[in-house]
This record gives C-alpha cells, sequence and structure tokens, in this order.
C-alpha cells in the first residue's frame, strides 16, 4: 500500500503502471491453472501423499489465513483485494467455513460467515466469535442466532498501522492461557486506546492481548521485519516467525520496553518463508513429531526443522522439505493441523508475491483461483476426532490431559465459546473446582493436568493461588517455568508473587530462571529488578542475557533511582555492573565511579572492567583524569583502563586531560604487555600525542616486537596527518620487503593514509607481480577506504600495461567491495560512456529485457552459467549465498527463480538499481578525517553509528561527530558487473540463476 502512496506523491499516474508491457517484471502466465495440473507438480517426501481438500470450485480463492473450528470444521479467510483496493468497488473479502462431512478428506460444504470484509490479514476463533484484524481495527465478529453468519460488527481495539498492508496485525494465535498473540510489520506504527492507556509500537513486533481485562502489551523487534507465524509448545514455549528465513526464540524478548532487542534466532529456512506449525499427531510418522512446518511461499515448497532444547532456549535443525514443486503459482502461506491429524496447506495460488515488483493492478495477479492441500501419511489412519463441541464440560476438561497440542487448543476454545456470557466466569469456576478436587495424586498425568487447569483459570481470569503453587512444585522443569510465567501475570493480585519469584530464579533448569527474568519485568519495582539479577549467580547464555538486558530497561525507572538513593539492595559489584551498562549519562558514570573508588572492588573483577567503560564512555574529562590516575598510580589498573579509554575514544572526541597521561601511555608503550603496549599505542594515535609519535614509529621496524605490536603500531602512525620522510621510507620498505604478508598489507594501509600516490605506485606494482592464485583484495582496501584513494590508484592503473585476468580480477573485487568509481572504471574495462552509469551496457529497456529473456529460454545453459557465476572477475560469491555456498552480504539466491520472474532477474543484475531489495539499500560516510564507510546501518543513537562496511565486511562504529557526508547508496552492487560478458555468457547466468529453485 505503501508503494502506491508514494507513486501518488512522485506524481506517476497509476495508468502509467497499467500501460506497461504485461509482462513487466512477471513472468509468463500458467497455462494451466487446473487443481490436476499443480497437483501433477508436486514432488512429495517419500511416505506421504498429498489430495485436494478445497479450491475455487468451493470459493476458496486466495486464502491466506485458516482455523480449525470448535465443530470440526475448517475457517478460511480469503482475500480478492489484496494487494490494492479499487476505489469505485466494494470491500468483498470473505471468511468461509468448510465442512467435510463424510471424513473422506474432502469438502462438502461451503458457506460464507463474513463477506464485505477490507484486506483482513488475520483471525482466531474464540470467546463466542471471530477476532479479526483488519486495517488499523481489531474486530470482534459473532453470529447470535446459529446461522453460520455473522450478525454482529465490533471494534475491540483501533490505531493499529497500516503503513504496508502485508504487515497489519497478523497471526493471531491463542496462548495456553487464553491471552490472543499477533504480529505487526516494520513500516506500521501503532498508537492504540486501551482502558489501561495508550499502547504504541513502532515498527515490528508482536502484541499480546488479555481480552477479558482488554489489557494490550507491545514487545518490539521479537522476529524479522515483517514477522508472520506464531505458535506455542506443549507446555506454552512461544516462538515466532518471520517472513525471512527465521525461527526465533520469543519469550526473552516478551518484555515491555521501548528498547528493541535483536531476534534471539534459533534456526530457518534457507530462503524467505512464513508460518511455524509444530507437529503432534499420531497420524503422521514418529519422526515428524515435534518438528516445526514452515510454509515455504517463496520457494514452492514446504519446510521442516527439528527443535531441540538448548540451555534455556531451543535450536532449529532444517531437514529435508516435505514437499517441493516448481509450479509457479503454489503459494503456501498458512498451515495447520486437522482434527483429523493431517496437514492442511493453504495456497493462496499466485504467480506474482511482491509488492513493488510489479504494478499492484497488475493483470496477471490472480484472484479467482485457490486451495487448500491436505497432507497424509502412507500407512496412517486418519483420526476420527470426538464431537467434542456436543461434550459436557466435564468431559472436555478430563480430554485436555490426554489430547495432542492442537486438540487442546481446540478444547481451551470450546470452553471460552461456552463461557463466553457474562455469568460464565462463575460457572466455570465451579466446573474446574469439581475437576481440580478428582485429581488422582497418583497419576502419571497429574502435572499435566494441573497445568491445564491453570491454564483455563488464566483464560477465564481466575487467580487460584493453591493451583499456582503445586505448579510451581511440580517435577517437571516446564511445568515450573510456566508456572512462573503465570506469577508475572497475575502479579497484581498475588499477595507475594516476589516470594516466588525468588524460588523461581534459582532454580537449577535454566528455563525456569529465564521466565523468573521475564515475570519479574513485570512487577514494576526495584525489588523486581533485585530478585532478576540474582540469575547472574548461575550459569547464564545469550536468552538469559538477553531477558536480564530487557528487564533492566523496563525496571530502570524503578531500581536507579533507588541506587542513586543509595537504597538498591544489590551488594555484588558485578550485578552492579551489567545493570549500569544497561543505561547511560551521568548518573550512570557517577554511579560506576563511586563503585570503582571502592577499594574492595579488584582490578582483577569482572565488574571493573565494565565500570570503567561506563565511566570512560559516559563520564566527563575529569571522570578520564581519574582513570589515568588510577592505572597510572597502580599498574594492575592499566589494562582494563586503557581499554575503556579505547572505547572512549572510538565514539567521544573527549581526551585526558591529567599531566600523567603521557607517563601512562609511554610506561606501557616500553614496559607493559602485550595488550596495554597495543591500547597505549591506538590512543596515541587516535589522540594524536605528538610527543609520543617517536616512539611508536620505532615499532614498527622492530622485529622484536609481536606482529600484533607492529601492526597496532603501523595503524596508530597513519592517525597522524603528516610524518617525517624517513618514517614514510620506513613504510614504503615495509609494504614491499618479504616478510610476514599482514606486516606488509597494514604498512601499505598505513602509507595510503599518509601519501596515497605513493602507495598506489607500491600496490601497482605488487598487484602486477601477484599470481593468479594471490588476493588482490589487501592491496585494493587502503584505497577504497579513503576519500580520493580511489583516484590515486587510477592515475597509477593508467599508465601501467595489465593483463586482462589482472583487470577482471580488480574489478571482481571493486564490485565485491561495492565501490562504484567511475574513475576506475574508465581504466579497467574497453568501453565506457560519460552519460552511462552502466559501462558497456544499453539504457535500460523492457524489448532489449524481452529479447535476451528469449534467449535465455530458448538457448540458455544453465551449466555453463554457473561457471560464468563463480568466476573471480564477478565476485558473485563474495556477496551471494546459494545453497549454503559463498558470503552472506547481499540477498541470499537459493531460490531467487522460485521468488521472481526471469524478467525482473535480467532486470535486477543488468541494471541494479533499479531492483534494490528491501533491507539492503546501502548507506555512504564520509568522516571528517578522509575515511570512507559504505555498507549497511546496523545501529544508529546519540552517541554511535554502527555500519556493517562492505569493503572490509567488519562492523565500523562512528561517532555522529565524526560524519562529515552521508547519504543513501543505493545498492551495493554496482552497475557494469555484467558489461564484461558476452551475450551468450549473460544468457548462460541468467538461465543458472532462474533455475535456483531452493531445492
Amino acid at each position: 500500500m505503501k508503494n502506491f502512496i508514494l507513486i501518488l506523491l512522485l506524481g506517476i499516474h497509476p495508468g502509467t503502471l497499467l500501460a506497461q508491457p504485461k509482462n513487466y517484471s512477471v513472468g509468463p502466465a500458467m497455462g494451466d491453472n487446473s487443481t490436476t495440473a499443480e497437483l501433477a507438480s508436486f514432488e512429495i517426501a517419500e511416505g506421504y501423499d498429498v489430495s485436494l481438500f478445497a479450491s475455487e470450485q468451493n470459493g476458496i480463492a486466495n486464502p491466506i489465513v485458516m482455523r480449525w473450528g470448535p465443530k470440526g470444521r475448517l475457517w478460511v479467510l480469503c482475500s480478492l483485494v489484496y494487494p490494492q483496493a479499487i476505489s469505485s468497488e466494494a470491500p468483498r473479502d470473505k471468511i468461509f467455513i468448510l465442512e467435510d462431512f463424510d471424513h473422506d478428506g474432502k469438502v462438502d460444504k461451503s458457506v460464507v460467515f463474513a463477506d464485505g470484509l477490507d484486506m483482513p490479514t488475520g483471525f482466531a476463533l474464540g470467546d463466542g466469535g471471530v477476532y479479526l484484524g483488519q486495517g488499523q481495527d481489531l474486530l470482534f465478529l459473532e453470529d447470535t442466532n446459529g446461522d453460520d453468519q455473522v450478525d454482529k460488527r465490533e471494534v475491540v481495539l483501533s490505531g493499529f498501522g497500516t503503513g504496508d498492508t502485508h504487515q497489519n496485525i497478523n497471526s493471531l494465535t491463542w496462548s495456553p492461557g487464553g491471552e490472543l498473540l499477533f504480529c505487526q510489520g516494520l513500516h506500521n506504527f501503532s498508537r492504540v486506546e486501551t482502558p489501561w492507556g495508550i499502547v504504541r509500537m513502532d515498527e515490528h513486533g508482536v502484541w499480546r492481548l488479555r481480552p477479558r481485562r482488554m489489557q494490550l502489551h507491545a514487545f518490539r523487534g521479537c522476529s524479522g521485519q515483517n514477522p508472520w507465524g506464531l505458535s506455542h509448545g506443549h507446555w506454552g514455549e512461544p516462538f515466532a516467525k518471520s517472513n525471512g528465513n527465521a525461527v526465533s526464540e520469543l519469550l526473552p524478548v516478551m518484555v515491555h520496553t521501548e528498547n528493541r532487542h535483536n531476534p534471539l534466532d534459533i534456526g530457518g529456512t534457507r530462503i524467505k518463508s512464513m508460518i511455524c506449525e509444530i507437529i503432534d499427531s499420531p497420524a503422521l510418522p514418529d519422526d515428524l513429531q515435534g518438528n516445526i512446518v514452515i510454509a515455504g511461499y517463496f520457494a514452492h515448497l514446504v519446510d521442516r526443522l527439528r527443535i531441540t532444547p538448548d540451555g534455556a532456549g531451543h535450536r532449529g535443525e532444517l531437514l529435508d522439505p516435505l514437499w517441493t514443486t516448481d509450479h509457479q503459482s503454489f503459494r503456501p502461506v498458512d498451515i495447520q493441523t486437522g482434527p483429523d491429524g493431517a496437514l492442511y496447506v493453504a495456497d493462496w495460488y499466485n504467480p506474482i508475491i511482491g509488492h513493488y515488483q510489479a504494478s499492484l493492478r497488475h493483470p496477471d495477479r490472480d484472484k479467482t483461483h485457490g486451495r487448500i492441500w491436505r497432507l497424509t501419511a502412507k500407512g496412517k489412519r486418519a483420526i476420527r476426532a470426538p464431537n467434542y463441541h456436543a461434550m459436557p464440560t466435564r468431559q472436555l476438561l478430563e480430554a485436555l490431559s490426554g489430547a495432542t497440542l492442537k486438540e487442546r487448543e481446540r478444547l481451551r476454545i470450546i470452553l471460552s465459546d461456552r463461557y463466553a456470557d457474562s455469568e460464565g466466569r462463575a460457572k466455570i469456576q465451579k466446573e474446574l473446582t469439581n475437576w481440580i478436587s478428582s485429581f488422582d495424586p497418583l497419576d502419571p498425568s497429574l502435572e499435566r493436568q494441573i497445568f491445564e487447569a491453570v491454564c483455563l483459570h488464566e483464560w477465564f481470569e481466575i487467580v487460584n493461588i493453591e493451583l499456582l503453587e503445586r505448579l510451581l512444585r511440580a517435577s517437571e522443569p516446564l511445568a515450573r517455568s510456566y508456572a512462573t510465567r503465570v506469577v508475572g501475570r497475575w502479579h497484581d493480585r498475588l499477595q507475594k508473587p516476589l516470594e516466588y519469584l525468588q524460588n523461581s530464579v534459582t532454580d537449577p533448569h535454566p528455563r525456569v530462571r529465564l521466565e523468573a527474568v521475564v515475570a519479574a519485568s513485570q512487577l514494576q519495582s526495584t525489588e523486581a529488578m533485585e530478585t532478576a539479577v540474582l540469575i547472574l549467580n548461575s550459569p547464564t547464555d545469550r536468552f538469559l542475557e538477553a531477558a536480564l538486558r530487557q528487564c533492566a530497561h523496563a525496571l530502570q525507572r524503578w531500581w536507579l533511582t533507588s541506587l542513586k538513593e543509595g537504597q538498591l539492595a544489590i551488594e555484588d559489584t558485578q550485578h552492579l555492573a551489567f545493570l549500569l551498562s544497561q543505561t547511560s549519562g551521568q548518573d550512570a558514570a557517577s554511579i560506576a565511579r563511586n563503585l570503582l573508588e571502592d577499594p574492595i572492588l579488584k582490578p582483577t573483577s569482572p565488574a571493573f572492567p565494565v565500570l570503567a567503560t561506563i565511566l570512560a564512555t559516559q563520564g566527563s574529562v575529569g571522570d578520564l583524569d581519574w582513570l589515568v590516575t588510577k592505572a597510572h598510580d597502580d599498574p594492575k589498573h592499566s589494562i582494563p583502563v586503557l581499554s575503556a579509554m579505547r572505547e572512549s575514544a572510538a565514539i567521544r572526541e573527549l581526551k585526558p586531560g591529567n599531566p600523567s597521561l603521557n607517563s601512562l601511555l609511554a610506561t606501557a608503550v616500553t614496559g607493559g604487555n602485550d595488550k596495554q603496549k597495543i591500547h597505549a599505542i591506538r590512543l596515541i594515535g587516535q589522540w594524536r600525542i605528538l610527543e609520543l609519535r617517536e616512539p611508536v614509529s620505532k615499532i614498527i621496524l622492530d622485529s622484536q616486537s609481536s606482529l600484533e605490536v607492529r601492526i597496532a603500531a603501523l595503524r596508530s602512525i597513519s592517525d597522524f596527518p603528516k610524518i617525517a620522510e624517513d618514517r614514510l621510507e620506513d613504510l614504503s620498505r615495509l609494504s614491499t620487503v618479504a616478510g610476514d604478508i599482514r606486516i606488509r598489507h597494514a604498512a601499505l594501509d598505513a602509507l595510503t593514509a599518509l601519501n596515497p600516490d605513493r602507495a598506489a605506485q607500491i600496490a601497482v606494482t605488487a598487484l602486477t607481480a601477484a599470481g593468479p592464485n594471490n588476493s588482490v583484495e589487501p592491496y585494493l582496501i587502503p584505497f577504497l577506504t579513503r576519500v580520493d584513494g580511489d583516484l590515486a590508484l587510477a592515475s597509477i592503473l593508467q599508465r601501467t600495461e595489465l593483463s586482462s585476468d589482472l583487470r577482471a580480477r580488480i574489478r571482481g573485487a571493486l564490485g565485491a567491495a561495492g565501490l562504484h568509481s567511475t574513475d576506475l572504471g574508465k581504466v579497467l574495462n574497453t568501453s565506457y560512456s560519460e552519460t552511462s552509469p552502466a559501462i558497456g551496457l544499453p539504457a535500460f529497456s523492457q524489448e532489449w529485457i524481452d529479447s535476451l529473456a528469449a534467449e535465455v529460454r530458448k538457448d540458455g545453459d544453465s551449466d555453463r552459467g554457473s561457471k560464468v557465476y563463480h568466476r573471480d572477475s564477478l565476485a558473485c560469491t563474495k556477496c551471494h549465498v546459494i545453497s549454503e555456498e559463498g558470503q552472506e552480504f547481499g540477498p541470499e539466491l537459493t531460490a531467487v527463480g522460485a521468488g521472481l520472474p526471469l524478467e525482473i532477474i535480467i532486470e535486477s543484475v543488468v541494471w541494479p538499481r533499479r531492483q534494490i531489495k528491501e533491507g539492503y539499500l546501502s548507506t555512504a560516510i564520509k568522516t571528517r578525517d578522509g575515511l570512507v564507510v559504505s555498507g549497511y546501518l546496523k545501529h544508529e543513537d546519540s552517541q554511535r553509528i554502527i555500519i556493517e562496511d562492505a569493503v572490509t565486511r567488519q562492523r565500523r562504529t562512528l561517532a555522529p561527530n565524526q560524519v562529515q557526508h552521508r547519504q543513501d547508496a543505493g545498492t551495493i552492487m554496482p552497475p557494469g558487473l555484467t558489461a564484461q560478458l558476452s551475450r551468450e555468457e549473460l544468457r548462460d547466468l541468467m538461465r543458472f540463476l532462474s533455475e535456483r529453485k531452493g531445492k
């Protein structure tokens, strides 16, 4: 949707897009859209069958979401309006109810439950109706007279972001305790009014609604930029699926704070996918049980991961897919386990999935077809599910402990429907009390029964302390962990929530400790933080540390105030250091200094370097001076202090004024160990201390110094704007003499900073002498990372005779670095046009694309194209991955042919700036000291900018005041990379790429 708005803002008339040639950005339409043809194209894993359950013949066109209902019927949401409404037409999206009367795996009846919907993106059944995500609203649809048609529609909540339609609220999923979770994508900004106040979420994340209290929570980040898929394990473990590759552990980041945490990915598919359905079905093979099954909408397949415990979280292992196809319209977008134990797959059926590669009104966007496929196991009988809907409540409750994962979910929904009215809470409470009183203490499933009873108490917001305490004492760690989660949910209605959490935070199982931290974040008190930080007394992992960081941010208002007032009951300095590392500002610095001044704190304590870094990066010049004195007077403090000051120097132009500074640094350079020397040497350069430049200059020639120390000295020398001529001679000699190659490269880098012309002459001489197996990148990188470095290099190259092989290798290295240099282009290519950004290529032409595409389909050779792809001169593998081969810096290409038509692949490769994949827009920065940094922006705040450098492939941290000029630089892939290819070679390369289907 946002793309169409942009078109209007740019003044481009929509009719211009409609007038484009039909095949613009779209491959040829399918010749046979029948279900028979599609089914015949499927390659099914051994031991499985696929059959058709429903199709457009039953009204199912463009299905996007489905849920199994209480009566064993499949509810399907279909959107014909997506991706863009036509203003002259009324909304016409629908929810269907499909029923298979005779249980033969084929739909017998299809009715429309709701019509006139306007691009909804998710729904869930429960509480006597349907929760529906539609645009800015969360709606509740209700059938009040039992005729299977909606009679009542009401807005539950409003204010959800609508910046991009396919990122609107989606994946509505019930937790075991009756919380409604759903996702929001990157370009949406929400402000939702609730009885508890306005709840905000900027960009992507996961929402959690507790409907009976109308309590809404927002969790930023959590999964990839466009999450679409949520699920819960047998004990309520939450997982999220992005519409990229990854499956993420959701629990550690379910802490309400504005601090965005990176997703905790545990595994994923090779290419873009969605949905994460956990398998628990006796009608499917044993080796599939517990797997997460994933809808591979991009690569036309159904994938799966094996999930196993990993500390406090999990890890996922990608297995062979359940089924694949080359059919360009097969688009699995949802997967659900049916009451019969089979897997049901919603097939959106569309040759176009991109929302910006083709017109939103492109005539090939399919609006008439759609399928629901049914996957079964050979030799396994389908389950005949009981008629749960007709059972009395006691029978439903007793069925819970022995039911499968999806059956338990449906049983809870039936109960939520049955007791949805105003008197339902009291009625279900009586039923639950009677059921619990019948529990047999010797029953092997007792803890599962208690778990299910607790979940139902949560669902109806009934607090049962005795039951909760029983679950907290369970022998099953995952039962205790879930009980700990409930403590967080019920904390405002419990008398002693902290006492429960103090037990859980020291539990021997890491998952219980993880739940304790997340639960503590909800208590909003200093005491909660004092409790959560106790996990540092036990082994931690990335899941626990992430949760504790988020908890520290969520509770900062309370614990930081208490700390400043001397009321924080945390005596362990390491614990305090961890908390302070999550905040910033002068408050943090002054507290860190107070702790460092405590004579009890030893320099060998793990807390000392953390506190020193806080003081150095957040404090004043006076604080830096104090650190200098600390290290000068006691050499034991030297390493952590020098390290902390290096981190400060990288992000702040703040230098100590302490007269002991030079003495401290000089002592470290001449008498310290290697760590001390390296820190001191680099600080001398970063702060440009002229008085100490000469001792550093001598080190570069000192063969007795370690390699690391000499390289640090070479880097430090390059920080000074000028250097004596004899030292330039030293650098020139070190750049050329035999010895360790790393010294030669570091010397060349330093020389480039001080005298680029002299450095260029040395680099070109080395390049022409290097053999075909020698890397050219180290001789180019110094010039690519400095302003006008390419000019100096081009000047020497222009006067040098270069072999065609060397030209090609240099071109490849420049391409891999994303360097767009006109001057180098003139030298390295035989043809150049001042008016064309692509050397040796025509201006963009759809006719040229069509002509080449026809040749590719007729005469292209994939095997020859593979050889072209792997040429060093093209450097494709330096930025792209195909089937785990290559370096992942640009978009994954394993399934590029499955997701994009041939025409747009041609356009993307030949004219890369015309097609920039979302998430791959680069940033170029010119610093005030003449450096050039180009790559992907990874983080930015008031103190630092972090760029993943395209040249060095390392993350660079810059202070905002170091930036002289900054701009969006488009794609990393420079124009003209394919100019060196013949038309036949380009044709073969396109054939190779178009046949990458993710198999």
